[in-house]
């Protein structure tokens, strides 16, 4: 046996018992840095922030040249009507005018047209119409046409036409002043269609409230005048 050998088993045979735990050392110098570590993977996209404050107003730019002029607009629609402005001052009063050239007194001359609705004239009656659109009425005082200022009934002129002339006995017409009064128009004997009783030398006076008519007094005809129409003027100064 080599003696190295020899020396370790007596060494290990005489091996004592485990010894106490001895006090904690101090800590010990930091370590170098390590090596910078790989970048890590994009986070998640963070909420919208809030709204920031407005910035201060920025400083006023030059003013940039003219541009060219534009080609001329549609023309626009009219406008809405404005307000009426308020009324004027009141101007001061004109000196009077020259008094201007006297006129020629007016004339109160006027006419009054009459009618009526187509009859057949019966024999021996008395008959009236005025302006109404009627057929002539047996009794007066319901054809009135009233005057309403004082003047003179100066000429009566009535057409009288009929579908049958009939015979040529004597027909008179007369105006009557507030159903009292005759004044005679014409006195026709003719046998024809068309018969024109006129007076122009009248001279009837009239007051504002008085009333006429016309009056027909009808012969005893041969033959009787048919479908026969009344129409004419009355004229007053």
């Amino acid at each position: 046996m080599q003696e190295g050998y020899l020396w370790y088993e007596l060494i290990d045979g005489v091996k004592g018992e485990k010894g106490d735990k001895g006090d904690k050392g101090d800590p010990g110098d930091p370590g170098a840095p390590g090596a910078k570590g790989n970048d890590g993977a994009p986070g998640a996209k963070g909420d919208k922030g809030d709204t920031g404050n407005q910035g201060l107003q920025g400083v006023q730019g030059n003013p940039g040249n003219d541009g060219a002029a534009g080609a001329k607009g549609d023309k626009g629609d009219t406008g809405n009507q404005g307000i009426q402005g308020n009324p004027g001052a009141k101007g001061d009063t004109g000196d009077q005018g020259i008094q201007g050239i006297q006129g020629v007194p007016g004339t109160s001359n006027f006419c009054i047209n009459v009618q009526a609705l187509t009859s057949s004239p019966a024999d021996s009656a008395t008959i009236y119409f005025g302006t109404l659109p009627k057929v002539p009425v047996s009794t007066g005082g319901q054809s009135k046409i009233y005057i309403r200022q004082a003047c003179t009934l100066k000429k009566v002129e009535i057409y009288c036409y009929s579908g049958t002339a009939g015979t040529a006995e004597a027909w008179s017409l007369y105006v009557r002043k507030n159903n009292t009064t005759d004044t005679l128009i014409a006195t026709l004997s003719v046998s024809v269609s068309e018969r024109i009783f006129t007076n122009a030398g009248l001279n009837i006076a009239l007051v504002s409230g008085d009333y006429i008519e016309i009056k027909a007094v009808n012969p005893l005809w041969a033959t009787n005048p048919l479908t026969t129409i009344f129409g004419g003027y009355l004229y007053f100064e």
